[in-house]
């Protein structure tokens, strides 16, 4: 392509002419395709290529790493455009920007953008009607729950209406695709169990699950359908985020022959019910639900489903006395909807219980489940897993109650700690923990019985 250079005189004779209000016939083509102020911008065939940002820190090492930055920059960029251009600049200079959590921007108050470190205000004005109401055009439509989203991001917008139905507030939280944050599950992804992932809100389970649907479609090549009514899992808009991978989203699953069913934020009695549906057809179901522990689910009266139901049977006298309880207990109802269970504790460790059914059945008998904890190091991306006992603490220290008797010589260790492996002797009982670790290792028992006056302590 031939590209004309604009001639200074030419350009200074057509801005005198168009002063005057006529134009010279031999220059009414070139003014319509010369530009007055600056020159076109040279083909990127020779140009260098662009320098990045001040406010972002270098890219660390690694592929994954790379690519995610770059996608990640463009997506940060679309939700800074919802600001103010001043309240941009301070946001853009923040050292944490990468780390942003979430803007909130609240009429009459001073908008703030909330990080890891701390709240920080991005004005010392206060956030102003105009203001809402350019942030709330340059997002989608606004659902029935008040959400929105940015077409091709993971971000999330949702609104605050007063009583006519007016914005009042933003809050405009940040959404990340994060490769490898699902790696701890990995081994029970593959196996083709049933996961259900519990944790509070803002621990990062929609992260895990939407890494978990990338590579259930991409790794193993299986065919994931993503039930996703908030449009958090694959993101707002027609063309779903690259972070799903090749999965694909729908709410009539069942019309596309899934092999695999990934559903975020199961919350009412109504989704609990699909959900069993769902696994008893043999479908590999990926689901989570809001709750600290395995019990929030058990005391939960809508999603009590989910880990089999829970129902109150009484015993006969003799089964009662043979298992020293009272007559009225708590059993499961039925099979749990989930193989296994995952407590996401950080975004680092996770707890987790192989047999959903076991822990179920362990709680609702007063005894400490099995589970394993896995934690991960972020910055050496290695992987530990910390087994517990095989026998649960609450049968060790479960005794008959006239042997339940506690002497200072309780507690009477079998051999010296060496090599950083610990084995205690609780009287003929034996907790053995052959874990090897490089640095001390501390055991702290709880549930121990103690009768008369005599105390235990084991440190």
């Amino acid at each position: 392509m031939l590209l004309l250079r604009p001639n200074p005189y030419l350009s200074s004779v057509a801005a005198q002419a168009r002063t005057r209000g006529s134009l010279p016939p031999f220059l009414s083509f070139f003014s319509l395709r010369l530009p007055s102020r600056s020159l076109p911008a040279p083909s990127p065939l020779f140009s260098t290529p662009p320098r990045r940002p001040r406010w972002l820190p270098p890219p660390a090492s690694g592929d994954d790493v790379v690519d995610e930055d770059d996608g990640f920059d463009e997506e940060l960029r679309r939700l800074l455009v919802l600001l103010p251009l001043e309240m941009r600049r301070r946001a853009e200079a923040h050292p944490e920007l990468r780390r942003l959590v979430e803007i909130v921007m609240d009429l009459g108050r001073r908008p703030l953008a909330r990080f890891p470190s701390g709240d920080f205000f991005l004005s010392d004005c206060p956030i102003s009607s105009q203001d809402l109401h350019h942030a709330a055009s340059q997002v989608g439509d606004f659902t029935a729950d008040n959400r929105a989203g940015i077409s091709r991001t993971l971000h999330r917008i949702s609104a605050i209406r007063n009583r006519k139905g007016s914005i009042i507030g933003l809050t405009c939280r940040v959404g990340r695709a994060v490769t490898g944050s699902a790696n701890l599950l990995r081994d029970l992804v593959k196996d083709g169990g049933s996961l259900l992932l519990i944790g509070p809100p803002g621990v990062g389970k929609t992260t895990v699950i939407r890494e978990i649907a990338r590579m259930l479609a991409d790794d193993y090549k299986k065919r994931v359908m993503i039930v996703d009514t908030s449009n958090e899992i694959g993101g707002d808009g027609d063309i779903p985020h690259a972070g799903i991978g090749s999965a694909r989203v729908d709410q009539a699953v069942e019309n596309h022959m899934p092999q695999v069913i990934v559903i975020d934020e199961i919350g009412t009695k109504l989704e609990a019910v699909a959900a069993s549906t769902i696994a008893q057809r043999g479908i590999q179901l990926v689901a989570t639900a809001h709750g600290v522990t395995i019990e929030n689910l058990i005391m939960n009266p809508s999603l009590e489903m989910l880990v089999g139901g829970i129902q109150s049977v009484t015993l006969g006298d003799e089964e009662a006395s043979r298992r020293g309880v009272q007559k009225t207990v708590l059993e499961r109802k039925g099979p749990s909807t989930f193989t296994f269970g995952a407590q996401i504790v950080s975004k680092t460790e996770v707890r987790v219980h192989r047999s959903l059914e076991a822990t179920v059945d362990a709680l609702l008998a007063g005894r400490s489940p099995n589970f394993e904890i896995r934690k991960m190091d972020i910055e050496e991306s290695t992987v530990e897993t910390l087994p517990l006992q095989k026998e649960s603490l609450g049968d060790i220290f479960t005794l008959k109650e006239e042997e339940s008797k506690v002497e200072n010589d309780l507690l009477t260790p079998s051999q010296k700690l060496c090599n950083n492996i610990p084995t205690i002797e609780f009287k003929e009982k034996v907790l053995d923990i052959s874990h090897e670790v490089g640095r001390d290792f501390h055991l702290f028992v709880y549930g121990v019985r103690i009768t008369g006056t005599h105390s235990v302590a084991l440190t």
